[in-house]
């Protein structure tokens, strides 16, 4: 079904299914977010689901940090957002099986893996990649489980190639 995504045996549902569920629910209620934190290091959120009088069903909160991950870094304020909406929807009974959503399960702060030092040895060979050619050839020996790790070093050898 869309909008809801099996992780570990566990149906967790997107952020716009839960606010598409809440709008078929609830055409007349609100979501009000609040931007609590946004500096250089951090951003947080707070969302408030609001029934159609103004009264407060459910609050969430949320906190993303721009140093986790290359989403993050550009996109941190945005994250963070949708994950206070999602967590109040949550709350307020959409949910699937966990109140986190889909959206924060999959985010890079839940998935990436830790650095190895496979895969820092690994950013020695992206950076001698002198073609494209080279470079997928380079990602394609990588196994799976470790390609998230090295994504970054992979991007900036991409740029430097198509130069």
């Amino acid at each position: 079904m869309d909008g809801i995504v099996k992780i570990g045996g566990k149906d967790y549902q997107t952020v716009a299914y839960r606010i598409k569920r809440m709008r078929a629910d609830h055409p007349d209620w609100q979501i009000h977010t609040d931007l609590l934190v946004h500096d250089a290091e951090r951003v947080v959120f707070r969302a408030e689901v609001a029934d159609a009088s103004g009264v407060t069903i459910a609050i969430g909160h949320a906190e993303e940090f721009r140093s986790q991950g290359r989403i993050n870094a550009t996109s941190a304020l945005e994250n963070a957002e949708s994950s206070a909406i999602g967590r109040a929807l949550a709350h307020a009974g959409w949910l699937g099986s966990d109140i986190a959503s889909a959206d924060e399960m999959l985010s890079p702060k839940m998935t990436a893996p830790k650095p190895t030092p496979k895969a820092d040895n690994l950013k020695v060979k992206f950076d001698e990649v002198k073609t494209e050619d080279e470079l997928k050839s380079l990602w394609e020996s990588i196994p799976k489980n470790l390609r998230l790790a090295v994504t970054e070093y992979k991007d900036a050898a991409k740029e430097r190639v198509m130069k």
